[in-house]
């Protein structure tokens, strides 16, 4: 039976490098990685703007009274020289200046007649936002590497790269078997349950940044197990999902139906209480997982495994375990394997949440981390935690 951190190792070896790059449409670009460097096209702003609603001066005008001469509004050519002491135009935030201009806030003037405005201070230059004050033109503004948010989506499209050079999204076929499960939809008959694993695995690969391609329900009949994983694998899928079969019993045919398709099985035990019964297979650079069918269960090996290699095909690191305070009171139940206690991370602790065995799905509505329990008491109030979003 392997630890966690001896098959984090195996994963990673298995996981050396990223998926190939691809160059997408902007909208398809979110929470991807990038895959090279965006330099600025030109400067950045290009051109002196004004930051404020106010009026243009030359600059050594004094307060007092001014005859405006016109507006220039924004996505308009700056005029080539500012206007002439005693004079002043109408300005909009985000009008282009012309050089060796001053500015006004409108707050700072006073309405006169005749088609003049008094200005009740001097001008000045501190609300122009000044070419090239944010970047020159050709300056990095992004490296490879960098995950695009909303944030560097709004900065790419300002620069105009509309097809960055981003990782594939990973994608994944998912196969449940298990001849006791029913559709959400389904009222169960005695003996039956609702399969959950369909759609806590369809959001979990959602949240992390991965494609679904495939996804299907069997029987836990050996020839149907067969059979459909037969489909999957004809799928352009990077890692193949199987929920349930892992363990040793009479319809476990997970680990004996991959190794029949020439994979070569890395694990099929692990030291972790829950998520015992798990199976990591490779095959040509291709990833296959068999997870065990408690839906607790699932979680967990899902976030210390499975997304782990995603992030690594993703080209990202995996997520780190971050340290926390334990909350005061928390009970804990010992194991001889280590535990990874369902929880809720707040900003200064984290709270063990009450779970009664694999099958318990109670406890998912709030977890939002997972706490390391090793196999050997402590005392230490520090304990290591594994985000789960």
């Amino acid at each position: 039976m392997i630890s966690v951190t001896d098959l984090w190792l195996q994963l990673d070896a298995l996981t050396p490098s990223p998926l190939p790059a691809e160059r997408v449409p902007l909208g398809s670009t979110h929470n991807r990685i990038l895959r090279e460097p965006i330099l600025a096209p030109e400067d950045q702003p290009p051109f002196d703007r004004s930051a404020i609603d106010g009026y243009l001066t030359h600059a050594e005008q004094p307060a007092g009274l001014v005859t405006l001469q016109g507006t220039i509004a924004p996505g308009s050519p700056a005029p080539t020289v500012p206007p002439s002491v005693g004079t002043a135009v109408r300005i909009l935030t985000g009008s282009a200046l012309p050089a060796s201009a001053a500015i006004i806030m409108q707050e700072d003037t006073k309405a006169a007649d005749n088609g003049c405005i008094h200005l009740l201070q001097p001008p000045s230059t501190k609300h122009i936002r000044h070419r090239g004050s944010q970047a020159r033109a050709g300056a990095q503004l992004l490296a490879p590497g960098q995950l695009l948010n909303a944030g560097a989506l709004a900065l790419l499209a300002s620069l105009g790269a509309t097809t960055p050079l981003v990782t594939r999204r990973a994608r994944v076929a998912h196969l449940v078997t298990g001849g006791e499960l029913v559709s959400p939809e389904a009222k169960p008959a005695f003996g039956q349950i609702r399969d959950s694993n369909s759609t806590l695995i369809a959001a979990l690969l959602a949240d992390a940044h991965a494609d679904l391609l495939w996804q299907q329900h069997v029987s836990d009949s050996r020839a149907a197990t067969a059979g459909a994983l037969a489909v999957a694998l004809s799928t352009t899928a990077d890692i193949i999902l199987i929920s349930g079969g892992a363990s040793v019993g009479d319809h476990d045919h997970t680990g004996s139906l991959l190794a029949a398709q020439g994979f070569t099985i890395h694990c099929d035990k692990v030291a972790s209480r829950p998520g015992k019964p798990f199976i990591a297979a490779s095959r040509d650079g291709r990833l296959a997982f068999g997870l065990p069918g408690n839906p607790l269960s699932h979680f967990v090996c899902f976030h210390l495994f499975v997304k782990r290699v995603l992030a690594r095909l993703a080209g990202t690191g995996p997520i780190a375990l971050i340290h926390a305070q334990l909350a005061p009171h928390s009970e804990l139940r010992p194991d001889p394997r280590e535990t990874w206690w369902p929880a809720l991370l707040t900003h200064d602790s984290v709270t063990p949440l009450p779970w009664r065995d694999s099958s318990d799905l109670t406890v998912l509505a709030r977890a939002n981390a997972l706490l390391r329990v090793p196999s050997t008491p402590s005392d230490n109030s520090r304990v290591e935690v594994l985000r789960c979003s």
